[in-house]
């Protein structure tokens, strides 16, 4: 890998400059594993290379569709770097829009009750299902970070593949990076981009529990009084990205799917998103509606594309070794599913700040102005 790094910083705050040091991370395993078991024929980048091109041919997004073994750091490298930001970017824009959709700002009333009490406490539980590296997660803290809220998450990933552990944690621990183990530096004395993976380091409660779990076997998934079945229960956001379309071609994975559906407890969000062309929407509307959950946020074909500041020129190293582009546009379905609870509105305890008052305001006109038809909650 070669070790020349871009000289110019980002303009704002970018989890793209993530990618070295998990990269970094990935060739150290890959280079104990080599010594272990003996050197490979081929060097890491053009595996990396081979993977990625295997990855658009299958056109799999989730870890979960991959065909094929993740346990060579190469498979993991090239899931990273071709979908890991726009995962998290998406996840991020799917949670804002779905909250200003579903809040009323007059009334400071929002369907995100049960959520919003939560992060009110200071406590916020999240699961991903075939999250792999924990992407989904880290949109949840740029979630949070960008309204403001200053809650701390409880994380937990359940995923078929255990290597995806090391490679979560290099991630997560590169978020705190620009401080290190021992020495401490003044908030004066950090660059803005180490401030911003800082505070969403802050949003963690002692790191990301993982599960290897493959819902592609349920007789062994969510045993009862399984540490991810017990996970799944406390969650009060739970996350499916790109799962659906993983396991469709699976028959008894309707079954496992609708157990997660049925285990999560009252206020309790699903988050669906999926590619548009998938033809899992139904699929996800017809388990939901069978369980008892409340569609609360629906667009059934959303086209995202990342932020300009995560500059494509950040990548090109990378982009040349292994001969493919990160993916930075995509078209998906998106649906926030909640599960109906004693009460229907929360009253904000605090005022709603100018922060979090303006990014709903944002994306309010964004919507309305992509989806002129689109309906907004308001208090009956």
């Amino acid at each position: 890998m070669a070790d020349k790094e871009t000289k110019d910083m980002p303009e704002r705050p970018s989890i793209t400059w993530l990618i070295k040091e998990v990269f970094d991370a990935l060739c150290l395993e890959d280079k104990v594993k080599s010594n272990k078991e003996g050197s490979s024929e081929e060097s890491l980048e053009k595996r990396c290379a081979e993977a990625c091109k295997k990855r658009m041919t299958q056109k799999a997004i989730s870890p979960l569709g991959v065909k094929g073994s993740l346990e060579d750091p190469a498979a993991r490298m090239a899931h990273v770097y071709l979908h890991f930001i726009k995962n998290a970017y998406l996840v991020n824009s799917v949670l804002s829009d779905a909250y200003a959709a579903c809040t009323h700002i007059p009334s400071g009333t929002t369907v995100f009750n049960e959520v919003m009490k939560a992060i009110d406490w200071g406590r916020l539980s999240v699961f991903s299902l075939g999250g792999g590296p924990g992407d989904d997660i880290l949109g949840v803290l740029m979630f949070l970070h960008r309204h403001g809220f200053n809650a701390k998450v409880s994380g937990a990933v359940a995923d078929k593949c255990g290597a995806w552990e090391k490679t979560m944690n290099s991630i997560f621990k590169s978020l705190n990076s620009a401080q290190g183990a021992d020495v401490k530096i003044e908030k004066d004395k950090l660059t803005q981009q180490q401030l911003y993976l800082q505070n969403l380091w802050r949003r963690l409660d002692g790191g990301i529990k993982y599960h290897k779990s493959d819902i592609r076997a349920p007789a062994y998934f969510l045993q009862p009084y399984s540490a991810e079945a017990m996970a799944l229960a406390q969650a009060d956001i739970i996350l499916l990205p790109f799962v659906v379309s993983a396991i469709k071609d699976n028959e008894d994975c309707s079954a496992a799917l609708q157990n997660v559906l049925e285990n999560m407890k009252p206020g309790a969000l699903l988050i669906y998103i999926d590619t548009a062309k998938s033809g899992c929407t139904e699929t996800i509307n017809e388990l939901a509606y069978w369980c008892g959950l409340r569609r609360i946020f629906f667009l059934t074909e959303m086209t995202f594309d990342l932020p300009k500041y995560e500059k494509k020129e950040y990548l090109d190293r990378y982009s040349k070794e292994f001969e493919a582009e990160s993916v930075r546009s995509t078209k998906v379905a998106s649906i926030v599913f909640k599960r109906p609870s004693a009460a229907c509105e929360f009253e904000r305890k605090g005022r709603m700040s100018e922060r979090e008052r303006k990014n709903i305001q944002q994306a309010q006109t964004r919507l309305r102005k992509k989806n002129p038809s689109f309906r907004f909650f308001a208090p009956s």
